[in-house]
């Protein structure tokens, strides 16, 4: 399972590892050098107040400005070249992280994916996305120039020892109130969390049903529940805002309570003689390079915390089992034959199997139908002879070879699957039917096409078959939208075909149509339909009578009705 409280930061280490090891001391030299010239300024204050002025020195002064000048320019390339090497870092580590995710999301099995709601998914994509921004951005630099703050406090205690005491005692304080603050701000996110997913759930809710929230007049019901959630939010989202305001305000107070300080106590060692106005100046200027990154520190841990977060729910995703996706042998399927032996299958451990030791065979070849009640286990077992869901006890074979020996990509050349809820793509209709698939003949498309009756009615379409589709198919008919994904799994030709209710949305012309079609292709091939229809029952080889995830009456189509029939006469006398 996921979880958020992993300590094995994977990913970082992955990351440290393939992308920032490799540049890590080019960037350290960079900023090592960046630092470096920080302290110009100090000491051309110093020399400026101590030599120039004291002295009358022009010509020290030209040499000191022209100094500076360059190490300005210097300072500007310098910082250019590594807020560059940041960008290419963060922007190279994003494109292969996205497409880590890409591969990860697409390798699960879809049992794990239905675990989790639409927008956790989504929100992989942000967490890349942050990731970029804090490896590529004010933070990272943050965290390399921190190390350096030690560098101007050792200058300190060379040219102003009276007050660089102060230093120290301002680099653990701000130390102190970094641990302390990241501490609390991940206790306040914490508490926020749980609101915030809940209405990011309700969102995913309310977009999914938009048709049955408008054909309802629901809008009221949402919104009321939705302002209810959105206090909740609103108050944990304060409280952590407060939190975050009043750390900054301490740490900004703070600094100004230093640099009074630090002056204050410099005033006194000027009058006693043990250190000059230049230098007091010069520390000042120090004292603000010291304290500044942890402020920042202070400010920045949020993201870090959210940084760490985002890379613990990376670790889990990509630490999820995977579908098979290689193979090294072509396994042959050439009969068509499905074998199931003792197979189990639950959604969760709190209900019932919805599949119950289930054992038989279907095929090879011929039209087959799964017929029960609704949550008798037909869409059930059809995953399952998919591939989809893998039994949770049991064996599934294709022709002698368990299922588990295919990679994904093998048993998908071989079974096809319509799913009951059908789901297309942005996109034009003929890439609808042929996404996917390296060749596809345009002839093989038009002829399936006709079978069905598909043709005549893409063809009435101003665009015909480069009409695009909307979302989810958005904008045409129901019936259309059936066969368009009808034709997208005939048209794979594969030797298992499974169909989950196929004739929704079909006029009686048109299921007769899809019946022909399916009786011709089941001569050489096994169809496995779920469906209560009478034109797929007067077709049927075979009938499976399902009823609590078993097999109540199974054989050949002929004698099942009759049993069928036996059955509902005698309930009725």
């Amino acid at each position: 399972m996921m979880t958020e409280n992993s300590q094995d930061n994977t990913l970082l280490k992955e990351t440290w590892r393939q992308e920032l090891r490799p540049v890590f001391l080019k960037l350290l030299l960079i900023s090592f050098f960046i630092n470096l010239l920080a302290l110009a300024a100090p000491i051309f204050v110093l020399q400026v107040y101590d030599r120039v002025v004291f002295h009358a020195g022009v010509t020290t002064l030209q040499g000191l400005v022209i100094g500076m000048v360059l190490v300005l320019i210097f300072d500007a390339i310098l910082k250019v070249t590594r807020v560059t090497s940041f960008q290419l870092i963060s922007a190279r580590n994003e494109l292969k992280l996205t497409e880590r995710i890409f591969k990860q999301l697409f390798a699960l099995p879809l049992i794990r994916m239905e675990e989790q709601p639409l927008w956790y998914w989504q929100s992989l994509f942000q967490d890349a996305n942050l990731v970029r921004n804090v490896l590529g951005g004010a933070t990272a630099a943050l965290v390399i120039d921190l190390p350096f703050a030690l560098l101007f406090m050792l200058i300190t205690f060379v040219i102003a020892p009276p007050v660089a005491w102060l230093f120290v005692i301002a680099l653990i304080f701000f130390i102190v109130l970094a641990v302390f603050s990241q501490q609390t701000m991940q206790r306040k996110t914490k508490d926020e969390r749980p609101f915030v997913q809940q209405r990011e759930n309700m969102m995913a809710d309310i977009l999914t049903a938009r048709e049955t929230v408008k054909m309802f007049d629901l809008g009221s019901y949402w919104l009321q529940k939705q302002n209810d959630l959105q206090v909740k939010t609103v108050t944990a989202a304060m409280a952590r805002g407060r939190s975050t305001d009043y750390f900054r305000i301490i740490s900004q107070s703070s600094s100004l309570l230093f640099t009074v300080t630090l002056t204050s106590v410099g005033a006194l060692a000027i009058l006693e003689q043990e250190m000059t106005i230049g230098a007091l100046i010069a520390v000042n200027m120090l004292g603000s390079r010291l304290i500044s990154p942890f402020i920042q520190l202070v400010e920045h841990w949020r993201s870090f915390a959210q940084f760490h977060k985002a890379l613990n729910r990376l670790d889990g995703f990509f630490k999820l089992s995977q579908d098979k996706t290689e193979h090294v042998l072509d396994i042959p399927v050439k009969q068509g034959k499905i074998t199931l032996q003792a197979v189990f299958f639950s959604y969760n451990k709190q209900q019932n199997p919805a599949i119950a030791g289930l054992d038989g065979a279907i095929g090879p070849n011929g039209l087959h139908l799964f017929m029960g009640r609704n949550g008798s286990g037909k869409s059930t077992l059809l995953k399952l002879i998919s591939g989809l869901y893998p039994p949770a006890k049991g064996k599934i074979s294709l022709d002698q070879a368990d299922l588990r020996q295919f990679s994904n990509s093998q048993l998908h050349q071989h079974i096809g699957y319509l799913p009951q809820t059908i789901a297309l793509f942005q996109g034009s209709i003929y890439e609808n039917i042929t996404m996917g698939m390296e060749q596809c003949e345009q002839q093989d498309v038009f002829d399936i096409a006709k079978k069905i009756q598909l043709h005549e009615l893409v063809s009435i379409l101003p665009m015909g078959y480069e009409t695009v589709l909307r979302e989810a198919g958005k904008g045409v008919s129901g019936g259309l939208i059936q066969k368009i994904a009808l034709i997208r799994t005939l048209i794979r030709k594969p030797k298992i075909l499974l169909l989950d209710e196929p004739s929704n949305n079909l006029d009686s012309d048109s299921e007769k149509a899809l019946v022909s079609y399916l009786s011709e292709y089941a001569e050489n091939n096994t169809v496995i339909v779920a469906t209560h229809s009478p034109v797929f029952i007067q077709s049927a080889s075979s009938i499976v009578v399902l009823e609590q995830g078993k097999v109540a009456i199974a054989g050949d189509a002929k004698a099942v009705l009759q049993q069928l029939e036996t059955q509902k006469n005698n309930n009725e006398q």
